[in-house]
């Protein structure tokens, strides 16, 4: 761990969970600062989506603790942990599918949650000020990605192209002004291409948002050295290499652990 603690926004201190038998993950430990992005990597079943519900409060740690600016939230549901400020993606896909573009990234924002903006865009008044507002903070958000979804606002979220589906997803965990948010393989199922605009468009996040920390689970190596500042890899549930991207891809355990030799 860092000795400089200064501005660390999250920290996970030997993140263990077992179920029965098995540890899922084993006394993984890091520490982010503010606008940090670090990527998750390892092979299928190593620990990668177990870590995020470890963090977004799904799972309860069987040891060690998660940090959130200082604050212990190691056990919290994981509505409090959003509350407090870290936002996630799913690798599936989470929409309200009959809502439309606008509506989803309506959801996040925290204004809705707070006095039904939502429910109230016919209505009166102070109402229909606050809707308006919460419509304009939706429409800056959806600027970051260009206007592949302002142009399709009014669409719901079913009739959407898969990709915008993900950026979609990504723009709702945005509009609730996250101090961390967690992707979980944000480009799953996308082709080479569609994959390389989404990497850019989370570089746009980033500009729009310096202060945001981000970690994301993800396979396309391309896709990771483009975007994050430290790599972290996970092999059977352990910590088996953390660094820079180049550091990281010469280490003969991960080499090993992606050949398979200590692998699936």
């Amino acid at each position: 761990m860092s000795e400089n603690r200064e501005n660390i926004i999250i920290e996970a201190r030997d993140l263990t969970i077992r179920f029965g038998g098995v540890t899922a993950v084993n006394h993984v430990s890091f520490e982010l600062k503010a606008g940090e992005v670090l990527g998750v990597i390892g092979p299928n079943g190593s620990g990668k989506t177990t870590l995020f519900n470890l963090l977004s409060g799904i799972y309860v740690p069987t040891e060690g603790q998660i940090f959130l600016n200082g604050e212990d939230i190691s056990g919290k549901q994981s509505n409090e942990v959003f509350t407090r400020g870290i936002s996630r993606t799913f690798q599936n896909g989470r929409l309200f599918w009959n809502l439309s573009v606008l509506e989803n990234i309506m959801v996040g924002l925290k204004e809705v949650r707070e006095c039904s903006v939502l429910g109230s865009i016919i209505g009166a008044g102070k109402e229909k000020a606050q809707a308006r507002e919460a419509i304009a903070a939706c429409l800056k958000h959806m600027e970051i990605f260009d206007d592949l979804l302002i142009r399709q606002a009014d669409k719901t979220a079913k009739d959407l192209p898969y990709a915008d589906r993900r950026r979609l997803e990504i723009c709702r965990a945005v509009a609730s002004n996250p101090k961390v948010i967690l992707l979980d393989e944000p480009s799953a199922g996308m082709d080479s291409m569609e994959t390389e605009k989404l990497m850019y468009d989370l570089l746009k996040v980033k500009k729009a948002m310096p202060e945001l920390t981000i970690i994301v689970v993800e396979h396309d190596m391309d896709f990771i050295k483009g975007l994050v500042d430290k790599v972290m890899v996970l092999n059977y549930g352990e910590n088996i290499a953390y660094g820079t991207f180049d550091e990281v891809a010469g280490d003969e355990q991960v080499i090993n652990a992606y050949l398979g030799q200590e692998g699936e």
